[in-house]
């Protein structure tokens, strides 16, 4: 039987907060590199790029619907200690990255990693909000794939483009953050506790069942927002560079205000469901993001005016739209874990995250169909749609379970980040 043996949950989270933002360094930099190193030193094609993204978010999608159940059964740790040494080993396939076939089984083990690592800390965050009624706790865990990612970047971008991507540089990068990614996991090891346990089975009949009306309501929600953002994700890229500027290096600065946003407010902003609920965070990222989108391909309009000054407005909407989700994200996350028992956590987020993967295989390929079948800006207004109508039905059709108010509060808020002094 597992016991729990959590004596601090805002001191469990600080480890897995560390040990996460110590794994997620690659994630920016490969967003970037692998469209530039795989050909230009590979020599593969674009076809051989694209696998490199699919098999990613295939084996991330196949993995969680075996590890949710997996979780409430043997419990969160372990599968925890399992994506963080899975990410070290894709480093170090990544670092060793002379030819295509190194990079793909790298990204292979990367989405099995990133298949037990996230879903393992959603199940730990939302025990331990259990424990510390925080839901902010949602927005700490959140904040580390974005911080991780603009950390990884801001060391290794400098170092492969002064260096043309050359296979010693990336070699370089990746097994620094192999190294990082090694202490990360040694953190986990060491300190990170248990957070699960099971429960008499007369209490079981009484639990939640993992898969309710509103966790499928919710989930069909985030299927048609995740395809609506996946998609516009990339048209958004084409969009700019094909009418206002295609420099790399001005696009990453216009987009590091908002990544900056992503990487430091989720925890505070999260606070936010704690006190209004889940739902009005959630509906209003949802809004908000459907203006930026409605909006965005319109603000051409104003470049015989100002020129290449049209790229301010854009910030300014990715700033806001980054705030609003900011906000969202955690209250989503919250919402599962209120939706979902003690001992079906780990089914929820299985249903969840399976449902955000869908979209983020479907929505790439139906935006690319509208950009270049019906119109550039049709993907933009359908986002629009979708993301409206999913603030709809989040306000109307799903109501929120009854959640408990914590009898103390937590001994301490969300610990500083690490290595900064920094909070969130």
């Amino acid at each position: 039987m597992i016991r729990p043996v959590v004596n601090d949950p805002a001191q469990s989270l600080a480890v897995m907060r560390r040990a996460l933002f110590l794994s997620s360094f690659p994630i920016g930099i490969l967003t970037l590199g692998i469209p530039i190193y795989a050909p230009a030193k590979l020599g593969a094609n674009a076809v051989q790029v694209g696998m490199l993204f699919s098999i990613y978010a295939l084996m991330t999608l196949l993995m969680r619907p075996i590890v949710g159940p997996a979780m409430d059964r043997w419990g969160r740790r372990r599968f925890f200690i399992a994506g963080v040494s899975l990410q070290l080993l894709s480093n170090v396939f990544f670092a060793a990255g002379s030819s295509f076939d190194w990079l793909f089984w790298g990204r292979l083990m990367q989405g099995v990693a990133a298949g037990l690592l996230w879903l393992s800390a959603y199940a730990i965050t939302a025990d331990l909000a259990a424990q510390g009624r925080q839901g902010n706790m949602f927005g700490a865990v959140e904040e580390m794939l974005a911080r991780g990612g603009l950390y990884g970047a801001a060391i290794g971008a400098p170092i492969l483009l002064v260096t043309r991507f050359e296979q010693t540089a990336w070699a370089i990068v990746f097994f620094f953050y192999a190294i990082l990614n090694a202490f990360g996991l040694w953190l986990a090891w060491r300190h990170l506790p248990e957070t699960y346990h099971t429960v008499q089975r007369q209490h079981v009949i009484n639990e939640k069942s993992a898969v309710t009306r509103p966790l499928i309501l919710l989930a069909v929600i985030v299927v048609c927002t995740s395809t609506a953002n996946a998609g516009l994700a990339p048209i958004l890229i084409q969009f700019v560079q094909s009418n206002i500027n295609s420099d790399p290096i001005v696009l990453a600065l216009a987009y590091l205000p908002s990544a900056i946003v992503f990487s430091f407010l989720q925890s505070r902003l999260g606070k936010v469901s704690d006190r209004v609920g889940r739902r009005p965070p959630i509906a209003a990222g949802l809004i908000t993001s459907g203006i930026s989108s409605a909006l965005a391909p319109n603000l051409v309009i104003l470049m015989p005016l100002v020129k290449q000054w049209v790229l301010l407005p854009y910030v300014g909407l990715w700033i806001s739209e980054a705030i609003a989700f900011s906000a969202a994200t955690p209250a989503e996350q919250a919402l599962v874990a209120d939706l979902s028992g003690e001992r079906s956590r780990g089914k929820a987020f299985a249903v969840y995250t399976s449902a955000l993967s869908v979209g983020q295989v479907i929505g790439p390929t139906l935006s690319g169909i509208l950009y270049a079948s019906v119109t550039h800006s049709a993907p933009f207004y359908f986002n629009t749609i979708v993301l409206w109508l999913g603030a709809a039905i989040m306000m109307l059709f799903i109501q929120e379970p009854r959640r408990h108010v914590a009898l103390e509060p937590m001994p301490h808020e969300p610990p500083s980040q690490w290595p900064s002094s920094g909070g969130r």
